[in-house]
């Protein structure tokens, strides 16, 4: 059933439900398919073999396959080729445009720091809030100090 020639149904992958030709028997497994498919290796489950057989040779061109489906009704898939780039080359930074870029960071890290202002006593405090941090630090503190009293009651029992 699987020859060279042979019209199949791809039923599993991307090409799913797209008529195809076996052009070369690879291994007792895979083959090669081109038609309303990419021209690729395909596992031979992968297909649906039907009654009718084109008569192409082995390992035949697409243009040779597509041929063959225009005179049995159907198309096969028509891919432009790649057209060729050139590959963009990387250019190095001179020192000048590295200094450059170094002081523009240190102007945007100086412009988005948190400002800071005198107290009366002359020392800096952060306007974010550093006094309320301050305070609740100590307060923390006392709160620490009672806990561990209260620890220490329950440890000893009273007499």
């Amino acid at each position: 059933m699987i020859e060279v020639g042979r019209v199949c149904i791809k039923i599993a992958g991307r090409d799913a439900s797209k008529k195809c030709a076996i052009i070369d028997i690879l291994d007792d497994k895979f083959v090669l398919i081109d038609g309303e498919t990419r021209r690729r290796k395909c596992n031979i489950l992968h297909l649906e073999p039907l009654k009718e057989v084109i008569k192409i040779k082995k390992g035949a061109s697409h243009e040779e396959v597509s041929k063959e489906f225009e005179a049995l009704g159907l198309r096969a898939r028509e891919t432009a080729p790649k057209q060729k780039t050139e590959k963009p080359t990387k250019k190095r930074k001179t020192p000048e445009e590295l200094t450059a870029k170094k002081e523009e960071k240190r102007k945007l890290r100086d412009i988005l720091k948190p400002k800071k202002k005198e107290d009366k006593k002359g020392s800096l405090e952060d306007i974010t809030g550093a006094e309320e941090s301050k305070g609740q630090k100590d307060k923390g503190k006392e709160e620490g100090k009672q806990k561990k009293e209260a620890k220490k009651k329950m440890a000893t029992p009273e007499k």
